[in-house]
């Protein structure tokens, strides 16, 4: 069963590895980030409604700094990868928004007054050399665009306001019911967005195959994952489950490679690797439990509830 779990994990991890290419597939179609998401997360919002009214959740304030302050990070997560997607490689985007456990433990440490450890202040340094390992390699191979490597970190930094959220505020005590909301919340705030951008008339002249992409967008690469990765939860720990779908970076560079010819820069290999072994380090630190340890931590305590969509 332990393998069925691991197993369970890395195949999610794979489905969201194809966040990228599904995503530059779908800009073929002239659509821009904020008409994608807009798609992605009505469709999503649609299935959370339906799962919630299925469940008995708690209530609370939604008015609490932290509440509004996690609903725009995950709106500014999803939006800055995907506009990373467009300005660099896929796998530089991925290497630069795997620093979102850097960016919790800050926060822990600046919001919580939690202790800094010494294993912490390790794992961070590595983190943080290994991102400017990658991205001083794309810099001097000319792969480096600033506007997407400002996307990337800003969809970090947007993560970590979501996880920040989900343990110091009103999330706390209620992980489906703030995963929930904090998403209607987001989605509404994508609705305004994208009523704004004033592009939502190009939906009404999509061919099928555009389409597609985006169901498959919302369906395979935020849904289906999310759901896998909480099923193998019952069989190993958040750790251990968290842990292997790290295994998302190289497989977001696979797929980049498989789908669209993309080859990562070698310093993004290199630099990937030192970032997951600074945050596997992370992992290991046992000073504050209730922290999330890595990005895709996503589950760990939600009772059913995900993370983000990309």
């Amino acid at each position: 069963m332990y393998l069925l779990g691991l197993l369970l994990a890395v195949v999610a991890s794979s489905l969201w590895g194809t966040t990228g290419p599904a995503f530059r597939i779908a800009s073929q179609w002239n659509l821009d980030v904020v008409t994608v998401n807009f798609v992605r997360y009505t469709v999503c919002s649609l299935v959370l409604f339906f799962v919630i009214k299925k469940r008995s959740v708690g209530t609370w304030n939604w008015k609490r700094p932290l509440f509004i302050l996690g609903s725009a990070g995950m709106l500014l997560s999803s939006l800055g990868l995907n506009v990373a997607f467009l300005r660099i490689s896929i796998g530089l985007s991925m290497v630069i928004y795997y620093s979102a456990p850097c960016w919790v433990m800050v926060g822990s440490w600046l919001i919580g007054r939690h202790k800094v450890t010494l294993l912490q202040l390790i794992a961070f340094l590595m983190a943080l050399l290994g991102i400017w390992k990658a991205v001083g390699g794309a810099k001097a191979e000319g792969t480096l665009d600033l506007v997407g490597l400002i996307a990337a970190l800003a969809a970090a930094v947007g993560y970590a306001m979501y996880v920040l959220n989900g343990h110091f505020g009103p999330g706390r005590d209620d992980r489906l019911g703030m995963y929930a909301r904090t998403f209607f919340v987001a989605t509404a705030m994508m609705t305004v967005l994208a009523v704004c951008s004033g592009r939502l008339g190009v939906l009404l002249y999509l061919p099928l195959k555009a389409w597609f992409v985006l169901l498959y967008l919302a369906i395979f690469c935020t849904l289906i994952p999310y759901g896998i990765f909480i099923l193998s939860l019952r069989f190993i720990s958040g750790n251990a489950a968290s842990i292997a779908t790290m295994s998302e970076v190289p497989f977001s560079m696979m797929w980049a490679f498989v789908i669209l010819s993309e080859k990562p820069e070698t310093s993004a290999i290199l630099g990937g690797a030192m970032v997951l072994s600074g945050i596997a380090l992370m992992s290991l630190d046992r000073s504050d439990p209730g922290k999330l340890k890595t990005p895709l931590h996503r589950a760990k305590r939600e009772k059913g509830a995900s993370s983000p969509a990309k």
